[in-house]
């Protein structure tokens, strides 16, 4: 399912940002709340289930 989407960044308190997740992308992942994911920088920004 490879994709590219323009998301916008949203408040998630008063010092933290976040980005809202498509269903589809959940459901094609597996990706449910409370999972968790590895977040990896090196220029570009890559996010891995664990």
């Amino acid at each position: 399912m490879p994709s590219i989407e323009t998301r916008k960044l949203i408040r998630v308190g008063a010092a933290s940002l976040g980005i809202i997740v498509p269903k589809p992308w959940l459901d094609y992942h597996k990706l449910k709340y409370g999972d968790k994911v590895v977040i990896i920088t090196n220029g570009d920004i890559h996010i891995k289930r664990i």
